[in-house]
């Protein structure tokens, strides 16, 4: 499901892009951003590093869910599903030699700007897992709680203190793996009571 939402943030961006910005032409990556890895960049690249994943408890629910046939004749109730926090460090990087930091803010601008128009993600660029999962998946941009030490995140990739946006994207994981619709039991669409219509004595 992971990988499944790396390549929905790709999507994601590339699809929606302004045509012509730098942003629709620059590189997506979501390597560890060290100094190995900067070293091989030849191109404007931006950098989506997932550096957490937690279970987010304060919306976490106790209500199951019913999933559905295609023809809504069959169902059945599934465990609710567990919320999780991926959290991304975004980070813009130039390998031009003169006016990166430039390049990079006007990179990571167009990036931030791209994410605050789409609080949750659209269902038009979910891949994989995600595409039959519970949307919406509701996104947090810019948040403060991010890479808690800076300089010491950055230090330990052997760079120097980089800008980057906060980016946690909550999927709704579910533990039980969804029936096929015959396997589905039928849905009581009415009741009928039946009733003694005769008088009583006395």
């Amino acid at each position: 499901m992971i990988r499944d939402l790396d390549d929905t943030i790709r999507e994601l961006i590339t699809a929606r892009a302004p045509t012509g910005s730098q942003l629709a032409n620059a590189e997506i990556s979501f390597d560890l951003p060290d100094a190995q890895w900067r070293a091989g960049l030849s191109t404007l690249t931006l950098n989506c590093y997932l550096y957490d994943i937690q279970e987010n408890r304060e919306i976490r629910t106790n209500e199951p869910i019913t999933a559905r046939s295609a023809d809504k004749k069959r169902a059945t109730r599934l465990a609710p599903p567990v919320r999780i926090d991926c959290a991304y460090c975004i980070t813009a990087w130039s390998p031009s030699t003169s006016d990166a930091v430039l390049e990079e803010h006007r990179l990571l601008s167009q990036a931030l700007l791209l994410l605050l128009r789409h609080p949750t993600i659209p269902a038009a660029v979910l891949k994989g897992s995600l595409a039959t999962q519970i949307p919406p998946y509701p996104t947090v941009i810019a948040s403060k709680e991010g890479v808690k030490n800076q300089p010491e995140f950055w230090h330990a990739l052997d760079q120097k203190l980089k800008p980057s946006l906060n980016y946690v994207v909550t999927l709704a994981m579910l533990l039980e793996d969804i029936p096929s619709d015959a396997a589905l039991g039928h849905v009581v669409e009415s009741v009928i009571v039946e009733t003694d219509h005769k008088t009583p004595e006395g």
